[in-house]
């Protein structure tokens, strides 16, 4: 007789297990027996040890809800038809072996928690897991192969001695909305043919690889986190193909992401951060396809391309990596479009080897070795590229010439272009300004082409060309160099046609012994001498145009016709204008001395509250410190920007450790006086064209020595305001920043979000502004703090009853957009003195306590506090 497990009345589509109880199933097993496909199994609370085969397209759910049923298998459970688990715990026997097999039909696991061993999914099947949970298995949290199809929706997968997901053979996995963590292997792996989609995942603490793809897999990630691996984030081998979309790969232990063999990997809109060595790598003949995403704070370097592998960037963030940025090297190659690279405390872009690197638009800035720098047989094409604030602009140490087409180097330490002993580059409408040596350094035996370029405000001179050497230099202005405009060393050679020479503090050209430069058809302009030609030297002159040059050496053969035929056209032709006029000294005290610091930081430390500004600042002194032993020692200083963002609140003590930070570089000697000149919008911005311009330099001058504090920086960028002249203000101060870059230290402050809207609206910003002061806002018991202090300021005394109600006035009052902090403190101080002093009017004989002492009553009810 078949056990039907229904009581009289019950509903028929339900077959119940309730062991013990009359007329009803007494084991899941029998009640799968009885139940026939479309019908509900449903089972009472208890423990199950049976074994279980699933061949029956039924629901099987728990009947009081999750947690009210143990299934407690010695084998694994088996489903081999169209079968549905609602709110059912399964508990393995031993975690190495499978708890759950479904080998055929469509099985779908709903709220069920699955402990101490994997569950497997083969042959045609197909699997939905929707808010399930899967802990304490081995080798595998879940494993799909042959053809199986499998629908992770809102699950976790966690403390697996082993791989969370694996798919393999032909297996399709998708994972929704699923947390993977605590995985000793990979937290996803697909091989074979498989393919693994995930949406909106995240994969936490995986001891290997956060995402792992190889032979000829595919994974396609959209919205997913991958932290904390403690391999790579990502790793991708063989033939294999991994797409990301919105994914964010950060905290590795090892690498971000690794491409290799002949894989092939694409990310958009993905971020790679802190990784723990490379941020991504590329090796054997992998492509890596990287689009308006990010690579920062990498322990090694940002990108790393070597063997045959090859790069593809695009509207890319690239920075703060301890090694080069982009490193290429073997034959790799690297292309790069609209590219933001750097800082580094080494190179932007280092190519090796037989590298091969081309670069379209973007930025390279802040790094500390060279912005773009080549060895061996390495190969790099720049076009409308931007070197910012790079000790040296570009390094040519290779055998194939670099080439640089309407590319601008800006601001460089040292040499603004560099080209090494035997190498070659090629200028092409390039400008080359305020190099902080020499603009274009041509070492011995090095050559190339400079064609249409500008080499402007060099510290040494505009063109040094050593012995060897013979670059081909046409229609290119050298002007306003700190010593000569061209000058070729013992030795040196070259062709300089159609060129100008002008504004320089030495002679316009320098000729050493032996030198044999043919100089043709060049203007000389706006400098005390022509040339300076040693009498050893054999340089050709022919057709020389003298302008404004007060004293000619030049024999007249060389000059050429009277009559003006222009001026050659060089890219960035230099506009007039003059330097910033001297102003008075300012009215500060004589600046402190190195024997007032520690009473300095004493007074830093004091400061109510601000732990990680004061840490910030006191690491800024303390690498200062190693900056002045390092000169003191005849060493090279490091790379080094003085200049700050305060990013915080009003109120939030900024002007306070500004003026501080002023006076603690004054007793290090890094600045004269070390006084504060406070500026605005309305300080520096005029009211018609040309007025910005002076009332910029006015409050710049003001601050010589010290330090120039901009508060409210942002109001200088008015949103939708493209035409104003806070544009002006900031051009203005960008370039004064870097005429007196040793002379003055610039803080700009206000809210933090509209501060990352300011610095980025200027590109000259963000490589003078490197660093970021965040000032937290103050709790109520540091609000207490500053009012006590206040009390102790102003000789009075505050009762405990007084402080506790002071507290709880803070904890009450709105601490949202636009509270004062620290000023909201002493204004408060200030209503309780109001206060004291109208009760203390109405005593006979007020004693001295009574006019030191203040009490609750005179703290303001937080209603009227605005």
């Amino acid at each position: 007789m078949r056990l039907s497990g229904r009581r009289a009345g019950a509903d028929p589509d339900i077959v119940r297990v309730a062991p013990g109880e009359r007329g009803t199933a007494q084991s899941i097993a029998a009640g799968l027996r009885a139940a026939s496909a479309g019908q509900t199994v449903l089972v009472a609370p208890g423990r199950y040890d049976e074994e279980l085969l699933i061949d029956t397209a039924v629901l099987v759910r728990a009947e009081r809800g999750p947690g009210t049923v143990s299934l407690v298998p010695r084998t694994p459970v088996r489903i081999t038809a169209a079968a549905t688990l609602t709110d059912l715990m399964l508990a393995g026997a031993d975690c190495g072996d499978p708890l759950l097999r479904i080998e055929d039909g469509s099985a779908e696991l709903v709220g069920c928690d699955l402990r101490g061993g994997r569950i497997e999914v083969s042959g045609q099947a197909r699997a939905v897991l929707r808010g399930c949970r899967l802990t304490g298995a081995r080798l595998a949290g879940l494993y799909a192969t042959g053809g199986a199809v499998v629908l992770l929706e809102h699950c976790v997968i966690t403390n697996v001695d082993g791989i969370g997901v694996v798919a393999g053979g032909s297996a399709q996995t998708t994972l929704r909305d699923t947390w993977i963590d605590s995985v000793t292997g990979s937290g996803v792996r697909a091989r074979g043919t498989a393919r693994v989609e995930l949406a909106r995942c995240t994969v936490v603490a995986a001891g290997r690889n956060g995402i792992r793809v190889e032979e000829s897999a595919t994974v396609i990630g959209l919205d997913v986190t991958v932290s904390r691996s403690g391999g790579d984030s990502v790793f991708a081998f063989g033939a294999a193909r991994m797409e990301l979309t919105g994914c964010r790969l950060t905290d590795s232990a090892a690498a971000g992401v690794v491409a290799a063999d002949r894989s092939q990997l694409v990310l958009t809109r993905c971020d790679v951060d802190r990784a723990g060595a490379t941020g991504v790598v590329c090796r054997d003949e992998a492509e890596v396809g990287i689009s308006a995403g990010s690579v920062r704070g990498c322990a090694g370097n940002g990108i790393f391309v070597t063997d045959r592998g090859t790069v593809t960037l695009t509207d890319t963030v690239l920075g703060d990596s301890t090694y080069s940025v982009l490193h290429v090297g073997g034959t790799g190659r690297l292309t790069a479009a609209g590219a933001l690279v750097g800082p580094s405390a080494e190179h932007g872009l280092h190519a090796i080897g037989a590298g091969n690197v081309e670069l379209t638009g973007g930025w390279v800035r802040g790094c500390g070795l060279a912005g773009v720098s080549t060895a061996d047989n390495a190969e790099v094409t720049a076009t409308g590229t931007v070197l910012a604030g790079n000790r040296n602009g570009v390094v040519v140490g290779s055998d194939r010439p670099v080439r640089l087409t309407g590319c601008v180097v800006d601001a460089s330490g040292r040499a603004g272009v560099q080209v090494g002993v035997g190498a070659a580059v090629e200028l092409t409408d390039c400008r080359i300004d305020r190099a902080g040596t020499a603009g274009i350094v041509f070492e011995r035996d090095s050559g190339g082409t400079v064609d249409r370029c500008a080499v402007r405000d060099a510290e040494g001179s505009g063109i040094v060309v050593w012995t060897g050497a013979s670059p081909q230099v046409t229609d290119t202005w050298c002007t306003a160099g700190a010593k000569n405009a061209l000058f070729v060393a013992e030795g040196g050679g070259g062709r300089y046609v159609d060129c100008v020479f002008t504004d320089s503090a030495y002679p316009a050209i320098h000729v050493g012994a032996g030198a044999t430069p043919a100089i043709v058809r060049a203007r000389i302009r706006d400098t005390e001498l022509d040339v300076d030609v040693d009498p050893q030297a054999q340089p050709v002159f022919e057709e020389i145009r003298l302008t404004e040059v007060a004293r000619s050496l030049l024999p007249p053969a060389a000059l050429a016709a009277s009559g003006d035929p222009g001026v050659p056209t060089a890219a960035g032709a230099p506009a007039t204008g003059g330097a910033v006029p001297a102003d008075a000294a300012p009215t500060e005290a004589t600046r402190p001395t190195e024997a007032d610091l520690p009473d300095l930081l004493a007074e830093l430390d004091a400061l109510v509250g601000l732990d990680r500004v004061k840490q910030d600042v006191q690491a800024q002194i303390k690498l200062m410190q190693t900056v002045r032993r390092r000169r003191e020692a005849g060493l090279a200083a490091p790379p080094l920007s003085r200049h700050l963002v305060f990013a915080g609140n009003p109120g939030t003590g900024k002007t306070t450790v500004a003026r501080l930070y002023g006076r603690l570089l004054a007793a290090l000697g890094m600045l004269e006086r070390g006084h504060l000149v406070e500026a605005d919008r309305t300080t520096m911005v005029g009211e018609y064209v040309g007025h910005t311009g002076p009332r910029t330099q006015a409050v710049f001058r003001r601050a010589l020595g010290g330090v120039l504090f901009i508060d409210e920086a942002y109001s200088l960028v008015p949103p939708g305001h493209t035409n104003d002249f806070g544009q002006e203000a900031i051009a203005t101060l960008v370039k004064l920043m870097e005429d007196y870059r040793d002379d003055v230290v610039v803080i700009v402050a206000g809210y933090p979000l509209e501060m990352s809207r300011f610095i980025a609206s200027n590109p000259g910003l963000a490589s003078r502004f490197s660093r970021t002061l965040t000032f937290e806002d103050y709790g109520s018991t540091e609000l207490t703090d500053i009012v006590e202090a206040q009390c102790r300021q102003h000789e009075y005394q505050l009762a405990d009853d007084a402080r506790a109600a002071v507290h709880d006035l803070f904890a009450a009052i709105n601490h949202g957009h636009g509270f004062g902090n620290g000023r909201a403190a002493r204004q408060i101080f200030q209503r309780m003195t109001e206060h004291q002093a109208q009760r203390v009017a109405d005593l006979a004989d007020p004693s001295t306590d009574d006019l030191l002492r203040l009490t609750a009553s005179d703290v303001p009810a937080a209603g009227s506090v605005a």
